[in-house]
Order: C-alpha cells, then structure tokens, then sequence
C-alpha cells in the first residue's frame, strides 16, 4: 500500500508519513467541445460519482453530452495510480476541445508552496517553470510555446501549464504527479481553478496540451472510448532533487535509461571549418570534398575523437539521401578509409526537407490552399510527407543504402512537422496529425536501427525545432527494441553560442535534464564558442552522454560579427586535446555512470561497479571564488576514507566536505576514490 491516502468522496488526497495534505476540495470532471453542432461546456456536480466500498472504481455520465467517464484508483510499488477514460454514448459525434479532470488543492493556506517542472524546470529557451502558490494564484506561469510562422501551425490548447512531471511540494517534501503515456503524446496539466470563489491548483487527472494532445481523444465517435495515459502519484522527501530522482527512476524501470551496451563514440563534427553551403553544387565542389574530410579526420585523431561525422553537405543534394559519389567517393572505400588511415568510424545526420525537387511532387505534403506562410523559411524547400507509405519506404531504403556499410551513428535531423498534410492519394487519414507524424519518424529509425546492428541512433524532436521548448515527451518511444524506436535524444541546439548559453541560463536545461532523466543526449559544440579554459567542454562533458567536438577554425562564426575576440583555434584545439585526454579516461562516468546534482553548478557522477566518483565544478562567474560544498558520504559508497585529487577534502562520519579555489568562468575535475587512482 501506497503512504499516500485517498477520500474521493471529498477529493481529499494525502500522507501520514510526511503529514501533508496535497488536494482538499472535490476531484473536479469538466469537459468542453461541440456535439450536432452545439457547443456545450459541462461539469459533473459533487456526488455524481459513485464510488465503490474499497474506492478503487467509479463512474458518471455528463448529462448533455452523454459522455461516460470512467476512473480507477490503484496502488503499485508505493505510488498511487490513476486510470481515466471517456466513452460517447451519444448518438452523434462529439468533438472534444477540452478535458479538464483532476485533484483541486485550495491555494490561499499554500501561498509558499512549489510547483515545479520536471524535467524542464528550466526550459530550453531559458524560462524557469517553478512557481509558487502565491505566483498561481497571480496566474503569472506561462507554457513555453514554439512559434514558426513559416509553417501551418494548428492552435495552442492550453488546459493549464504543462509538463511531462511535476513536483507539487513544500520545497522539502511532497508529491511527484507523473503522466505516463507511451501510445499517445499526452503531458501532466496543472490548472490554475476556481473553488468557493478562491484560487485552487487542479492537477493530476486529464488535461490537454500543445497542439490538443493526446489527439486521438479530440474527436469521439458514437460508443467510442479513450482511455488516456496512466498518472502516478509518489511522495518524496529530502529536497527538490529528490523529487527529480523520483522521475528519473519511474523511467529507468519502464526501460528509458541508458542501453546496457552503450558505448557512445566522442564525434569531430566537421561542419564548423569547412562549413555548410546549402545544396550550392559549385561551392560543394569547391569545399566538401573527400580531401576536406580526410583532413578533418586528421583533426580528429589527433584531438583524440572517435568517429567523423558529417552534417551537411555528403548529399548531392540535402534532403536527397544519396551519397556524392563523384565528390567523395563509395560509402565503402570512404568508411575504409576512415578506419585504415585514421582510426575512426563514420557517423552521419539524414534530413525529411529537401533543397531540391529531387523528390516526386506527389510525395509533397499538401496544405490547404489559404495557407501562406507569415515569414517564408530563409531557404526555400520541398517537404516530403513522411506519413506517406511510398516515400516511407524510399526514404528507408536510402539511409540503409548508406548505413549498411558499418556506419555507426546516424542523427534524424529537420524532421520536424510543418503542418496537416492533406493530400487525399497518401496512405494516411487527412489531415495528418503531429502524432502521425512523430511515429512515422520513431518507425522509420526503428526500422534503420533493427536493419543496422550495432548503430548508434539520435532523434529530434519531431514536432517542435528544439530550441524554445520540446513537444514530445523526453522518454516518448525512447528505449531498446520492444520498448522504443531509438537511443539518444538531441541536446537542444546549444551547438553555435556556447558560453553565452551558458552564461544565459539557458543551458542549464542539461543539468535539470540529468536530475530527471537517464535518456542518453548527443550535442556537438564549437571550441571556438568556448574560452581557453574549456568550460563549455566540461559543462557538455558532465550533462551530456555523448560529446561531439569541432571549430578549430570555425569559419562561418569567425567571419560573423559574434566572432570571439582574439580567437587562437591552434591554441584551444591544443587545450581541447588535453581536455579530451582526461574525459577520454574518465569516460565511463559521463557517459553511463549516474548523475547527482549537487547544485547547479557542482555534479557527481558515480558508477555501479566503482567506489568513489568524478565530480564536475563549474565557477559561472566572471570573477574567482572560493566554492565550498558537502557531498553525502554515501554517494561514494565509501567504509573508510577515500583519496581525493583536486580539491581539499574533509572526511565526517556522513559526509564529505570539500573546498577549493576557481578562476572565473573555469571548470575544475575533483576526483574520488578509483577515480582519483585513475588519474
């Protein structure tokens, strides 16, 4: 049995244990949308669901609607479990516009209290989604939202903020709300509510979110029903980190976490110094060629990389999946090459959009006719419909064409939905949908990774263009075969400004990231957006599993106006590779070890089979500071104490205590136990 307790005749949800009271007034049922063309907004007045002896199960029917609800309670490995469906029992279609059911927690006695996202507490583009009772009551929370007007984008339906978790907390204890859906894009809603003419929180239950998700549930027809995803409820104690860990471990268990035999290669990206030239056939001739790579690979064996990978510019055309032969020659003899001369293995991005009509017309996507983009993409291309059967199956055989021959990384990149496609002669229901959409694309690496033993697959987001805010849950369809369709996900774009990012807030994502979540990230940065004392290399090094490197040269930053100043590329490249020497050794820690936050500036990372640990920290300020921290013994899985390189460190009975002195905008490796004898 769950130490969390349940009264849904009152609505009542708490703990003994932690002698908190999480939700106090009726559990509220409210739904909204269109039925025979009349609009209808309806709640179910208090005590119209019945529910039985063991309050496990119980149902009610909207009287104008007819639509059944149908909720269950039940408890599994200490946490509370939520079931909720809709059934339509009316005669004629019922389109739903919004679903709002949930747990009501009066605000007015928890002006103090927390709600914070998780994982994203802080989003990509910088917002932090953290508010008190006093803030929800003001309604200052704010959904991040991307907005490309370039495409044909449906409307925003916001039942409330949205997030895949939320910890509902005192700031030291509390409740974690989980939505689990791996079937359907479906988020966890919070809504600010009105309950005896007071501010109240209604979360947990049913809500809809982003583009209407989950969208299978927007149109009902007669006897239909939907059931959404599963809500789990677990309390926790011992911080705010405490309450990401929860998440992070609700994850791992459904198999969302690192492969067992995950062993990322460090990537050289050589799109930085020789540059992306947008399917221009002249200045690929010029640039992109077999010589400009082989000498990129020399680059990257010398800094201490695993494998090269190309971003764009080896198509004839981006977008095309076929290999430049005439350029670069055979995928055979380049992979051969690669490996004879240098050491390395090959990886590579493929692209949905294409900057030439290589493509037939009929696999376009179709939009309606009215729709014209408010700002045009600054390159113009032609966008296959990847829900289309034929071009599916085209496109497939394209990467494998490539993929078969030993590749071992591929990044499904600009795959990104650009709206309903409503071309009648595709093999899909019209319009399309962001969900048809996003499977299309989790089926097609599937398939590239099953046909591809051994390949390491990234995808995007393939909904939203990873810089504001990501659509699809973090662990949506995540996992090894029988449970996902790919290993990493991508590490949100902070690839061209990386100090400023850093230096922003923005990317202190990736650390948030790491609290609530084990999926392997894969980033590449610039060296030349970094500063000599590499912080930006460490900050990717601690938050991200698999590091791609690049930018001794950097030409297209160094010939734009945010060009650092005074940039010696031959100096940090040398930096660089003395930094590569050290994670190169320590690897195993970053890339499958556990991550613990310490603060946001100080990380631990720990490996099963190992005592001690490698801690990351970080002064993000301009000037030098004495940073001082304690690290509970534990962590370390230490009896007796352990030898500590790189800052001075005080042994207590349960703690550790550890001091030293950084240089502004510098990072420190602090090393324990194994580790330390490592070095």
């Amino acid at each position: 049995m769950s130490s969390i307790r349940i009264d849904m005749n009152s609505g009542r949800l708490w703990s003994e244990h932690l002698a908190m009271e999480f939700a106090d007034r009726p559990y509220q049922y409210r739904i909204a949308g269109t039925v025979d063309q009349s609009a209808f907004n309806e709640a179910l007045a208090q005590g119209t669901m019945h529910w039985n002896d063991e309050q496990e199960e119980g149902e009610a029917v909207f009287p104008y609607s007819q639509i059944r609800v149908h909720h269950t309670i039940r408890w599994q490995a200490g946490a509370m479990v939520e079931s909720l469906s809709l059934e339509n029992h009316h005669s004629q279609p019922i389109a739903l516009d919004h679903i709002q059911l949930g747990f009501v927690s009066t605000l007015e006695s928890r002006k103090d209290w927390r709600l914070v996202a998780i994982p994203f507490r802080v989003q990509l583009n910088g917002s932090v989604q953290d508010y008190t009772g006093h803030q929800l009551m003001a309604a200052e929370g704010a959904n991040p939202v991307n907005v490309d007007k370039s495409r044909d984008e449906p409307p925003v339906v916001a039942d409330g903020l949205w997030s895949e978790a939320w910890a509902w907390c005192d700031g030291s204890q509390g409740l974690v709300v989980i939505k689990y859906n791996n079937r359907d894009i479906e988020l966890s809603v919070a809504a600010l509510t009105q309950v005896d003419q007071t501010g109240a929180l209604r979360f947990g239950g049913v809500g809809r979110s982003l583009y209407g998700e989950p969208s299978n549930a927007r149109i009902l027809q007669p006897g239909q029903r939907f059931a959404f995803g599963e809500t789990w409820y677990l309390p926790f104690q011992g911080g705010l980190e405490e309450a990401f860990y929860t998440y992070r471990a609700f994850l791992e268990s459904r198999g969302h976490t690192v492969p067992a035999s995950y062993h990322p290669p460090v990537n050289w990206n050589e799109l930085y110094d020789v540059g992306w030239y947008h399917s221009n056939p002249e200045e690929l001739q010029k640039f992109y060629t077999q010589d400009a790579l082989l000498k990129e690979a020399e680059k990257a064996r010398a800094s201490g990389c695993d494998l090269l990978y190309l971003d764009p510019g080896w198509e004839v055309a981006e977008g095309t999946t076929k290999w430049d032969v005439a350029r670069l020659g055979s995928v055979p003899d380049f992979i051969h090459a690669l490996k004879d001369q240098f050491g390395l293995d090959l990886g590579y991005r493929t692209i949905l959009r294409t900057y030439k009509e290589e493509w037939p017309s009929a696999y376009f996507v179709e939009h309606p006719r009215e729709f014209t983009p408010e700002e045009p993409f600054w390159i113009p291309f032609f966008e296959p419909c990847l829900c289309h059967e034929e071009f599916w199956q085209e496109k497939l055989e394209r990467i494998l064409a490539i993929s078969r021959h030993g590749v071992r990384f591929i990044m499904f990149d600009e795959m990104d939905w650009r709206g309903p496609c409503y071309a009648t002669h595709h093999s899909h229901p019209t319009p399309s949908t962001p969900l048809m959409h996003a499977l299309a694309v989790y089926r097609l690496a599937a398939e590239v990774r099953r046909r591809c033993p051994g390949l390491l697959t990234e995808v995007h987001d393939p909904i939203w263009p990873w810089e504001t805010a990501v659509y699809v849950p973090t662990y949506f369809r995540q996992g090894p075969e029988g449970i996902g369709s790919y290993d990493e996900n991508w590490g949100f774009e902070y690839m061209w400004n990386c100090i400023e990012d850093l230096k922003t807030g923005r990317a202190l994502s990736l650390y948030y990231y790491n609290l609530g979540c084990s999926i392997p990230l894969y980033l590449h940065i610039s060296m030349a957006t970094d500063n000599d004392q590499c912080l930006f290399f460490w900050w990717t090094a601690s938050t991200v599993r698999h590091l791609g490197i690049g930018g001794k040269t950097h030409e297209a930053i160094m010939a734009s106006e945010h060009a650092p100043q005074g940039y010696d590329g031959e100096r940090r490249f040398q930096a660089y590779t003395r930094q590569m020497g050290s994670y190169q050794r320590l690897k195993a820690y970053f890339a499958r070890g556990m991550f613990f936050g310490i603060a946001e500036h100080i990380h631990l990372h720990t490996l099963p089979e190992r005592v001690g640990g490698v801690i990351n920290v970080f002064n993000l300020t301009d000037e030098a500071q004495e940073i001082r921290f304690t690290v509970p013994r534990a962590r370390f899985k230490a009896d007796h104490d352990l030898g500590v390189v790189g800052a001075d460190a005080t042994w207590r009975e349960d703690a550790v205590e550890f001091r030293l002195v950084l240089d502004g905008l510098t990072p420190a490796l602090v090393l324990v136990g194994d580790a330390a004898e490592e070095s």
